[in-house]
């Protein structure tokens, strides 16, 4: 009986033994050491993927040019509006994730086009599905 004692007493100190000469691991607090690289998918374009593109942006200007007109002898000069077409290229930068959610946007706009698009029936609906989104 007084082995029992003995053996119940000593449980606990063995058990503190072994708890203390387990290492501490403590995840909470993270090692200061440790140094995260982020990656991007290869799918998705970064922020930097950019070009310029030329497109033809035809404006029109009203301006006002002075006219002369005459009667025999007696001329008198008056401004009459005149309408200018000045065809330009116009350079626009272009980024790849922007395109990507203007493509989103539109195919969530116009979802008719999609599907008309896989049953084969851009006929019917590719004009106006150009006008959106580009082509069918």
């Amino acid at each position: 009986m007084k082995l029992c004692y003995l053996l119940l007493l000593s449980v606990p100190a063995l058990v503190l033994a072994q708890t203390q000469t387990q290492e501490q691991n403590y995840d909470d607090y993270p090692d200061p050491n440790f140094v995260v690289e982020l990656q991007t998918e290869p799918t998705e374009p970064g922020p930097l993927d950019c070009r310029e593109e030329q497109y033809p942006c035809t404006r029109l200007y009203s301006v006002h040019q002075p006219c002369k007109q005459c009667l025999n002898s007696i001329c008198f000069y008056s401004l009459r509006r005149v309408y200018v077409i000045n065809k330009e290229i116009c350079v626009r930068t272009v980024c790849a994730h922007e395109e990507l959610l203007r493509a989103d946007l539109c195919r969530d706009q116009f979802s008719r086009c999609g599907v008309v698009a896989v049953s084969g029936q851009c006929g019917a609906m590719g004009g106006s599905c150009a006008k959106s989104c580009g082509s069918c």
